[in-house]
């Protein structure tokens, strides 16, 4: 028997992500072992549901989560963005170290995308900021893995594609890439490509789990967070959030796209707490 239990959703990439949990684990206590627990959830189960509306009501993670609170599993792994700030009770969160956060197209630069070219995305925040880029672009909404959108694209269905940077490096995937955004030409999603390891804070998993929690991954991620429990907003919402802790100096960068129009501020305080009150307050988010 494994001396720790990790749940994970089924995907590749989640198997992916899951695998390198354990390897931190594994690295961080010698002699560990620890088994991947596969949870199927209702956002792996319903392929119509558009993926905006499944994230934001927890549909990749409640399942996950579940199996520890089930004594199926010691820990859970999830995408920290998929995460809702509102987590059941009995668990905690430690974060490993965060990937590169930024976004990415896959099939082209946006240069070389013909004016009228296809490009898929299901996320309304690099929608509203990749139509400023380019208005000309026809923006459609694409479901499905990692491997299901690159093959639209070789279809011939799509001329490109918006992935997550991390997503891909942690897939091996990373000749995908045609084109990285800048931070000035898309924020990234509040906590994007950092991972959440859940576990019963007074159970035998945590001292286990707490080891590999990466304080600088902690802070930024926790700040970006605040702004989704201070605002309510997730990921049906067009909003962008990037916290970059220069060491004793939080810069927050956001954007946001809503009836108000389209709004970009950029905030630096001492702390990721009053960072994010700054933020909310310069980009005009309701509370």
């Amino acid at each position: 028997m494994a001396d720790l239990r990790l749940a994970t959703r089924g995907s590749r990439l989640a198997i992916a992500q899951a695998v390198s949990v354990a390897d931190r684990l594994t690295a961080a206590h010698e002699g560990l072992t620890v088994e991947l627990v596969e949870v199927s959830t209702t956002g792996d189960r319903d392929r119509v549901t558009d993926v905006t509306s499944l994230t934001e009501v927890g549909a990749f993670v409640r399942a996950v989560q579940q199996a520890v609170l089930d004594g199926e599993a010691d820990a859970a792994v999830h995408s920290c963005k998929d995460l809702p700030v509102a987590g059941p009770d009995g668990l905690r969160a430690v974060y490993p170290e965060r990937e590169a956060p930024w976004d990415v197209l896959c099939g082209a630069t946006l240069a070389e995308l013909p004016e009228g070219a296809r490009v898929g995305t299901g996320s309304p925040r690099r929608e509203a900021q990749l139509g400023r880029l380019r208005p000309d672009l026809r923006i459609t909404g694409i479901r499905g893995n990692v491997d299901t959108r690159l093959g639209r694209v070789a279809a011939g269905d799509y001329d490109a594609v918006v992935l997550a940077e991390a997503g891909l490096r942690r897939l091996g995937l990373e000749a995908e890439i045609t084109a990285r955004f800048t931070l000035e030409e898309m924020v990234p999603a509040p906590a994007q490509a950092a991972l959440a390891v859940e576990a019963d804070p007074s159970g035998p998993a945590w001292p286990l789990v707490a080891a590999i929690d990466d304080p600088a991954t902690r802070r930024v991620v926790e700040a970006e967070r605040w702004i989704l429990a201070r605002t309510g907003a997730g990921c049906r919402s067009a909003l962008g959030v990037l916290a970059e802790d220069a060491g004793g100096t939080m810069t927050l960068t956001g954007f946001v796209s809503d009836d108000a129009g389209a709004r970009r501020a950029v905030v630096e305080r001492a702390d990721g707490a009053t960072a994010a009150d700054a933020l909310v307050e310069a980009l005009e988010l309701s509370t």
